[in-house]
């Protein structure tokens, strides 16, 4: 993804529209500076641009981002390759949730375990506690914001 490429294209199609930088920053709630600046490929659009800048433009998101316009077939060879990517990435996130379960029991481990027998004084038994209730703690954080993302991926 070069952003010199993909100004320049959002330029093209631009002017190919009979469009105004002023005219396409109005349409996408934006400033004409903020165009001009995609466009000369120093900055990129906000992620929750690209869809509305590809229906002002008429062309796709993927199209943009190769910043190329596709045939038909390009675009149908690029929705599979994104198909599996999509899970490929929903395959790992699966990996990474069993290491969150482990995590979650390492840390029940550690708090329950670990400072029964080996901690002997006060200030052990609190540094026991707190460094299995900190594992625990981020296996629970890792595991939710895991299930969010597949979930997000699902939902596509």
């Amino acid at each position: 993804m070069n952003p010199e490429s993909i100004g320049a294209f959002i330029r093209q199609i631009r002017k190919e529209k009979g469009m105004t930088q002023e005219q396409l920053a109005e349409l996408l709630g934006t400033s004409q500076r903020s165009v001009s600046r995609w466009e000369n490929g120093k900055t990129m659009p906000d992620l929750s641009l690209y869809e509305p800048l590809c229906e002002a433009l008429g062309i796709q998101v993927s199209e943009l981002l190769y910043a190329k316009k596709m045939t038909n077939d390009e675009k149908a060879a690029q929705g599979e390759t994104s198909a599996l990517n999509l899970l490929t990435t929903k395959s790992q996130l699966e990996t990474f949730a069993i290491l969150a379960e482990i995590l979650i029991v390492v840390g029940i481990i550690i708090s329950i375990t670990l400072t029964s027998l080996l901690a002997t004084t006060f200030w052990e038994t609190i540094l026991t506690l707190v460094s299995g209730w900190f594992v625990w703690g981020f296996g629970l954080l890792l595991r939710v914001k895991i299930r969010k993302a597949i979930m997000k991926l699902e939902q596509r």
